[in-house]
Parts: structure tokens; sequence; C-alpha cells
């Protein structure tokens, strides 16, 4: 036989690979209703080609969790899923939707026709023999497997038959127990044991923060968003992309306007964050597009399992709501918001901007004698969840009062020292005095090396802005920024764009009460883990007592109606600012930021001497 012969014999008997979960899609589904009638289109839809990717057997990842907004063609991908793997791939799967009624729907508008359009498909599907599968439509068998639809209401979606894919849709609005046997996505979860190479995939579009399934499972993920490269800064050169030079469309970098009757005037535009350009609706298409170099970028790389946000801004143009369409549903939702009606804003939050509802906080449920209690002795200046520390200084008449606050993995924080530097702030000795601290200070990690504060904002309202202003503008590359809170209510916590103060200093604008809102959740988190605040017993009674001073109006702003004293307050408000200002990802970073790095431990404990106010 000669060697072509023998090369042409042996692909002929060779088993042909896979297509992956997108290239069988674009060849083989068709959507027979809806909008997007007709041949599925991966590119149509780019945010959707990784996660049908990482759901092939091709890819090693067994879990893969969705954050998302409605209508953006996360069922679908679930579809594909079950459909992919009974024509190519034979295994047991299961769909578990929020509803009866939702799972009927799905096999008759979606699935049913989906296998008519591929014929070898439909050959070899037969419907179910078991009994209680709810009927023909919702349980089909084939060679070496099945699929099956269930809800997520009853006991028996979650049945003890083992399942090599599980597919959860929409699992915030499932129950929290389902007849007494425990949480119905553990439930589900279980289904997959017997299977080494399972696949799981869940999705939803969030709903409160304390109830929340999905940004639970969200947060145990490696945290992906989709980043795209800006049209008018980011490289084009595909090897210069990265997170730092490209974007994602989230609200706060949306810019508009309306009339006082509250109607959209002009185009909603997507403002860069890193340039500052305005870019049209137009331009999304090619953001988006793997052409252009758009990927998922993950927040916590190395975490195994898999998790991708993404938000109703990434709607692709014709499919459903625009940009305009969203700022005016955003405008009415304020509106009424404003008026102490939250219900069409928590959905534009939710089914829109895929977030959390967290504002139904209007007061810190919490007392200082508890938060005083909380406070423990450190083994040394810094402890050894800290990777990097911040400070935030208040600016008063006759002296500046700072927080030093060191942040780790998960949201932890850490009071590291609350001090008073006393003098007038416009006296050089004064300026001075603050320096020893904010850049010449340094702090003994628990791992024995130094620390130094890495990023520092400055208050600049009161009467000391001018020197405020003189400070700030000569330190400001050595990260001392001067900062002033918005007047904005729902003003995003900093605007990295800064402005010019009247004494022409950079000057950037802060979100007081995004900030609050933000810090005083965590404050009344009562065990240690994710988001806890932790305080040194340095801290006196006085630091709490200031802590808790304010409350928040149904307009969302956060208020002192005693006038009370609370620097402490502003002075953690302002650290949190500095971190966000620094452009550090604590999540991101392998090693804590060193000044001087010692390999030795600290053993010895150093107390801290400034006293909590």
């Amino acid at each position: 036989m000669s060697a072509i012969y023998y090369d042409v014999f042996i692909r002929s008997v060779q088993p042909k690979e896979l297509p992956t979960m997108p290239e069988w899609a674009d060849e083989h589904r068709i959507i027979a209703k809806g909008a997007e009638k007709g041949p599925w289109k991966t590119d149509r839809t780019p945010y959707a080609k990784e996660i049908m990717y990482e759901l092939s057997p091709h890819s090693p990842t067994r879990e893969i969790i969705v954050i998302k907004p409605t209508q953006m063609g996360f069922t679908e991908i679930g579809v594909n899923t079950m459909l992919y793997y009974a024509h190519l791939s034979p295994i047991a799967s299961l769909m578990i939707l929020h509803t009866q009624t939702i799972a009927e729907t799905t096999a008759k508008n979606r699935i049913n026709p989906a296998i008519l359009k591929i014929p070898d498909l439909r050959d070899k599907i037969s419907p179910s023999k078991r009994k209680g599968d709810g009927g023909p439509d919702l349980a089909k068998e084939y060679p070496d497997g099945y699929m099956e639809l269930k809800w997520g209401q009853t006991p028996s979606s979650f049945a003890s038959i083992p399942a090599g894919v599980v597919i959860c849709d929409d699992i915030d609005r499932w129950p929290t127990d389902v007849g007494e046997e425990g949480n119905p996505l553990d439930l589900a979860r279980g289904r997959t044991e017997t299977y080494a190479n399972y696949k799981f995939y869940a999705n939803s579009t969030p709903t409160t923060k304390a109830k929340s399934n999905i940004y639970k499972e969200f947060n145990e993920t490696d945290k992906r968003h989709y980043y795209m490269p800006c049209p008018e800064c980011t490289p084009r050169e595909h090897d210069k992309q990265n997170r730092s030079n490209m974007v994602i469309f989230e609200w706060k970098h949306f810019k508009f306007e309306h009339d006082e009757n509250n109607q959209l005037v002009g185009n909603v535009d997507f403002c860069c964050p890193h340039c500052g350009s305005l870019i049209r609706e137009e331009h999304k298409e090619w953001m988006m597009s793997e052409e252009a170099g758009a990927k998922w970028i993950p927040h916590r790389p190395g975490v195994k399992k898999k998790g991708y946000r993404i938000t109703g801004m990434y709607q692709p143009l014709g499919m459903g709501r625009d940009w305009n369409t969203i700022g005016q549903r955003f405008i009415d939702a304020s509106k009424l918001s404003e008026k102490g009606d939250n219900t069409k804003l928590k959905t534009v939050i939710n089914t829109i901007f895929a977030e959390v509802w967290d504002k139904e906080l209007t007061k810190v449920e919490t007392s200082a004698e508890k938060l005083h209690s909380r406070r423990y002795t450190y083994s040394s200046d810094v402890p050894e969840g800290v990777f990097i520390l911040h400070a935030g200084v208040d600016t008063q008449d006759d002296r500046f009062e700072y927080e030093v606050v060191g942040y780790g993995k998960g949201g932890q924080s850490w009071g590291i020292e609350r001090g008073v530097v006393t003098g007038d702030p416009a006296l050089p000795e004064t300026k001075m005095a603050l320096d020893e601290v904010l850049l010449n200070k340094t702090y003994i990690h628990e791992s024995g090396s130094l620390m130094k504060i890495h990023t520092k904002t400055v208050d600049y309202g009161g009467h000391r802005s001018k020197a405020v202003s003189e400070y700030t503008s000569k330190r400001f590359m050595r990260r001392i920024f001067a900062i002033k809170g918005s007047k904005t209510i729902d003003a995003p916590v900093v605007n990295k764009v800064p402005t010019k103060s009247k004494y022409k200093t950079k000057l950037f604008m802060v979100g007081v009460n995004a900030a609050k809102d933000d810090f005083f959740s965590r404050l009344v988190i009562s065990e240690k883990g994710d988001n806890y605040c932790h305080f040194p017993d340095s801290y006196d009674m006085n630091y709490f007592e200031q802590l808790l001073v304010e409350r928040r109006e149904d307009s969302g702003r956060w208020i002192n109606p005693g006038k009370k004293r609370n620097e402490s307050t502003d002075c953690r408000i302002y650290a949190d600012c500095a971190k966000e200002l620094s452009g550090i990802d604590v999540e991101a970073l392998s090693k804590p930021l060193f000044y001087v790095q010692n390999a030795t431990p600290n053993k010895k404990r150093r107390r801290i001497l400034s006293k909590g106010r």
C-alpha cells in the first residue's frame, strides 16, 4: 500500500474530532420564534462564544456561572447545551427552569422545533417512558442518554437520578427551600456527583443582595467581565490589549441629559473612563467583536469556577432595548424613587444593569457597643490578610484627622490607625507633620515586611480648601489626591477623571452616598468573612459612636441629623475612595504590596500608638 493510500485509510478510520459548541450551533441550531428567528449566529452575540466553549467537552471547566440581564440569550445557551450533547456526545442532561409553565413553553417553542431541524438528531430521539416526567415534551430519550426539563418548585425535580449535564435557569426565581429538602441549587448540583466530567451551568438575573443565589455563586468564581477596546484610545494590536486599557459597559460610565419634564435630551453615550471620549452606540458592534479584540477577563484569575457578568448595555443592536431606551427607563425609575417608590428602579438595576438591589438600608442596624466589642488584638501593625494600605484625611480648621485602612481579599478591611495631626492645615509645619504619616511612616506586616500607605485622599471641602489645594498639588505624583463630595445622590464612588479646582488643582469628585451605602452595608456584617470590617483594640468607644451618627433618607442621601461629630465616618469613607482611585485590584494581587519585604515573620506585638477618636 502506497504512503498516500495509507494516510487516507488512517484518516478514514480515525474518529472525527467533535466541533466545539459554538461551531456546532452555527451549523445546526435554528431558532424557531422571536426577534432573532432563523439560523443561530454566534457572531451576533460574541459574548456567548466563550461560555459555550466552556460548556463543550473540550474544556476541563466543570461549573459555569452567569449573572446577567434579561433578554440576552442565556437561556438559549442552555438549550444549545442540551441539544449539542444529545446530538454529538450523548449523556443524561437536565434543565431546571423556574416554573412548570416556563418549562413547557421552553420545550414547545425552543427545544422541539430545534430538534426537527436536525434530522439525524430527530431520528434517534424518542419520548421518555418514565412515569411522572411531566409529559413527552419534557423528557426525551436517545441512545446512551436522555434530556429532561424540570422546574424548581417541586422536590421531584431534584430526585436522585444522576445527570452529567445540569442547567439551572434563572435561579434567583427559585424558592430558597424546596419541600423542606434544602436549597434547590444544592440539590441540583448533587445530580452531577456520579459524573467526573460533568457540566453545571447556572444563570440568573439578580434580585436582592441578601437573597440572591446568583450573586453568592458569582462571588465564588473568577469573576469575568467582557472587556472591549475603546475606539479612541485602546491599542489595535491584540497582544497589547489588557484590562488596564480596555473598557466594560457599566452604567456609571454612560452620559446623558434630561429636561425639566424628565425626558431624555439627545442620545445616551458611553464615556471612556480612560480618555473621556464619548462613544455612540453605533460603535458597539465593532467594540464587542472578536475581530476588535473583545474578550472575557477574570478579576480573580486562578479560581477554577468560571463566572461571567454582563449588563444589558451589551445587547446587540436590533435585538431589543437600546441605550436611549435604557436611559429613559432609568430617568423614569429614578424620578419615582425620589418619591419613595423604588419598584421600577429595582427592576432596572436587576434586569438591565445585572446588579443586586441593596438599597433597603436606611440606618445602620448595630450599636457602638457591639462594634466596640468586635475589637481584637492584632499580632502586628498590619494583619496577615491585608494586601494594601490606603488612607483618608478629613480637614478641619485646626487639624487633620486621618485613618489608615488595610484592604484584603473578598472585600475585607482592617482599621490600622486612627490619628490626628494638630495645627492649622495652612501652616507648613502642619503639612510636614501630615507628610510624616502619609509619606514616611512604615507599618510592620504580620509577615515581618514593611508597608507604606499606597494612595491617600485629603478632604478639599470646608474652610481650608486653598491649603489642601497647595498641599495635594505638590504631592500629586506621590498619590496624595484632593477629593470633594459630589452633590449628586447617585454619583459613583469616584470619578477617576479629575476636574480643576478654583486654585487650578486636580480635584476628584466622589460619591459619598454610594461610598457610605457600601461601607455601612459591610459594617453591619457581624461574622468574619467576605466584606467584614475588622477593628484593632486601640480604637476607643468614641470612634464607633462617630460611625453611627448618620442615617439614610428615602432619597438615598446620608445625613447627620444631630450635627454630631462624624470624623471617623469621613476618614473611613475617604480611605475607601482612595482604594478606588488607586487603580489596584486587590483580588488580582498575588501578594501584599510591601515597601520592604522581609521573609522572617514578625512575632513581636507592636501596639498602635494613635488613639481612636
